[in-house]
């Protein structure tokens, strides 16, 4: 799934700008809220790595506690291009010695806890990314560009799933399917859960570009699963009155798409409907057969996603700091789409 491929809500880009001239340009942490017990088997480590992936952290410790990678946890995936911030946890006895990891990994909190970090554990991540070389694409676009950081905080913007859930050029998406088509032929835990990962957003990704390109992204449709903010629960209201409307303007509850897997679909009357045409396609329909076959279930993503805090503070006439806050699941890219790609 090509980002260039995908609907704006904006309309044309205001200016070019170089993204992630270095890994400190774009800089993420994790924000947790865990009560730690202070003992336990397992031992959490904040962690600021560089130039490495979640997964090459995950294989780095196994090999250092000598433990296998299933007795680690992380909270969330997190960019190799960047400085990244996040937690682990480790199922080691508590006499081990902690000493350095790799010249890329630097530990800069301990914890110990009686549990297993579990993945989405984490409440939000923060973002403080650097454009540099800002160039506007016309004299009026440096106002309309502030006019838009103040619109994409009140509306939010369409919640994609960024070009990261693919792999480079597409190739986790393109390989999930020779897999889905060739199901005896072994692959990874980890490769497993890539192809499926990849499968699930590209649906999900079809259904909110539909809704996006007809303008319906913002608005509720009858039958809609409804998803709370900060929350993965939804309800389907059995009708759309002027508290609901009041609700989602608030923020309160945000429309949804698929996030297919098992079972009878979980939208009804208009949505459905929608839902049912986009995906009506052969090549979805291959990819929600593979997600049933392996025995996912039905759940709901939001299709508006809401950048907290997000403020730009200008370093010269050239560079720009961006910081922002977004719920777990949510890609700053998809922010950065909306803003210049």
């Amino acid at each position: 799934m090509d980002t260039a491929t995908l609907a704006r809500v904006h309309g044309e880009p205001l200016c070019r700008a170089v993204i992630k001239d270095s890994p400190a340009d774009f800089h993420v942490s994790e924000t947790l809220d865990v009560d730690f017990a202070g003992d336990g088997e397992h031992l959490w480590l904040k962690i600021q790595k560089t130039g490495l992936n979640t997964a090459d952290v995950v294989n780095q410790l196994a090999v250092h506690f000598s433990v296998k990678p299933a007795a680690i946890g992380y909270s969330g995936m997190k960019d190799k291009q960047a400085v990244t911030e996040q937690w682990f946890s480790i199922c080691t006895p508590e006499h081990c010695t902690l000493s350095e990891i790799s010249p890329s990994i630097v530990v800069i909190e301990v914890q110990r806890h009686n549990r297993k970090l579990r993945h989405g554990t984490h409440t939000s991540n923060h973002f403080r990314i650097v454009l540099r070389n800002v160039e506007w694409i016309d004299d009026a676009s440096q106002s309309a560009f502030e006019l838009r950081l103040e619109q994409l905080a009140t509306m939010g913007f369409p919640n994609y799933l960024g070009p990261q859930r693919f792999g480079f050029n597409g190739q986790n998406l393109r390989r999930a399917e020779a897999w889905f088509r060739q199901p005896k032929k072994r692959v990874s835990r980890q490769q497993r859960s890539l192809y499926l990962s990849a499968a699930r957003s590209a649906l999900f990704n079809a259904v909110c570009d539909a809704r996006v390109r007809a303008g319906r992204w913002h608005s509720i449709l009858a039958g809609e699963p409804l998803v709370l903010d900060g929350s993965r629960s939804f309800f389907v209201p059995d009708t759309i009155d002027e508290q609901l409307i009041k609700r989602f303007e608030c923020k309160d509850v945000h429309t949804s798409g698929p996030w297919w897997g098992q079972g009878e679909p979980l939208s009804k009357g208009d949505c459905a409907a929608l839902e049912t045409m986009v995906l009506a396609d052969q090549r979805w329909q291959a990819l929600c057969q593979a997600l049933v076959d392996n025995r996912l279930d039905q759940d709901r993503r939001a299709l508006r996603a809401i950048p907290n805090h997000l403020r730009a503070d200008w370093l010269s006439d050239n560079d720009c700091v961006l910081e922002f806050s977004l719920t777990p699941g949510v890609f700053a890219t998809m922010l950065l789409h909306e803003l210049m790609a």
